[in-house]
């Protein structure tokens, strides 16, 4: 049974519990009777300075203990406690977006594995067999089985620092990288690009147009403020406000395209006109209220698909932008700029394809007397 024990002026929670010594080969040391030896061990979880809250988190240690989500037994944790715990942290560290692709992760897993019981099943070749799975079955695309990759193996990670397993099953697991145009969905002409823009209206308009002239990410789109434009020197600042987090954890301040400019200005001569709309988000409905992310981002998928493009979604914006920019400027360390990567690396890795030969035709032109 768990206790309370303090060390300095913090309390933990103890308790004891029992592990098979090993020889130098790893193997279970046994006694006179052929039966392994046990040594006994006490696992210290760190809780509050607060005794009366430490008490209660001993409590609940107890009742979890009792509900068979917390095991002594590391090595045999099961999957139903590994997936609450992680979905947990995930809903805790992570955006929304990013905790309901790890949720769908862990549905796919679960449907590809219904009888998964324990975390000593995931393994290098379960993992591969779950890509081709993703890939065959449920005709996931290369871009899609990658995020899907990146938290299974972010899974094996947090087994690691949970103290469940000694070492990562996971850590040789390669994610494919989505490095080529095929893979890439963006609208490649003006005419496209015009259609989407005109057939689109109210807060649908503004994070269109938003995507294509500066490459925002739909929730930089959602997220973007009236205070953080300034006419005078015709730019837009894209930074972290509220709950909302930039992905780079950084702000960037970006020149406006000349009719990015004069579409935000109409918009906000219209929008001061009406006193009761106090919200200052650039892209807001009619009522002052705003779309989610996920409302957002289905909305646009099937308003894209009634325009007559299949598969499109809204970062489809973003990877417009970037295209046409890097196809007409040849600039990649310019666009990684705009974009907020944290590396032109990430850049050339997603679109320097686009330019890969560009270079070839210009230097037969090099002359320099």
């Amino acid at each position: 049974m768990a206790y309370l024990a303090k060390k300095g002026n913090r309390y933990y929670i103890c308790e004891s519990y029992q592990v098979a010594e090993l020889d130098d080969k790893g193997l279970p040391i046994k006694d006179d009777n052929n039966k392994p030896v046990y040594k006994n061990k006490i696992k210290w979880t760190l809780s509050s300075k607060n005794k009366k809250l430490a008490e209660i988190e001993l409590g609940k240690y107890e009742e979890d203990k009792d509900r068979g989500r917390i095991g002594l037994d590391r090595l045999e944790a099961s999957w139903q406690s590994v997936k609450e715990k992680y979905l947990s942290y995930s809903k805790a560290a992570k955006s929304l977006s990013s905790f309901k692709l790890d949720t769908f992760t862990f549905r796919d897993i679960e449907k590809f594995a219904p009888r998964l019981n324990s975390v000593k099943e995931l393994t290098l070749s379960f993992a591969e067999s779950f890509f081709a799975w993703l890939k065959n079955d449920l005709k996931n695309s290369e871009a899609t089985i990658r995020r899907k990759g990146t938290t299974l193996k972010n899974i094996g990670k947090k087994l690691v620092d949970w103290e469940i397993v000694k070492d990562n099953p996971l850590q040789k697991l390669e994610i494919k990288k989505v490095i080529n145009e095929r893979e890439i969905k963006y609208w490649k002409n003006t005419d496209d690009i015009k259609k989407i823009i005109d057939a689109s209206s109210g807060c649908w308009k503004t994070i269109n147009i938003l995507g294509f002239y500066i490459g925002t990410r739909i929730s930089e789109a959602l997220n973007a403020d009236f205070n953080f434009v300034d006419f005078d020197n015709h730019t837009i600042k894209i930074q972290s406000s509220g709950t909302f987090r930039t992905k780079s954890r950084k702000f960037r301040i970006i020149k406006m395209p000349q009719y990015l400019e004069k579409y935000l200005l109409e918009l906000k001569k219209e929008r001061d006109k009406n006193r009761k709309i106090k919200a200052t988000k650039i892209a807001i409905y009619s009522d002052g209220g705003s779309p989610n992310m996920e409302t957002a981002s289905s909305y646009l998928k099937k308003f894209y698909k009634k325009q007559g493009f299949e598969g499109y979604h809204s970062h489809c914006l973003r990877h417009t932008f970037a295209a046409q920019y890097l196809l007409k400027y040849k600039d990649i360390y310019g666009l990684s700029k705009i974009l907020g990567h944290h590396s032109v690396t990430i850049t050339e890795k997603y679109y320097g394809h686009l330019i890969e030969n560009y270079y070839d035709g210009t230097m037969s032109k090099f002359e320099l007397v």
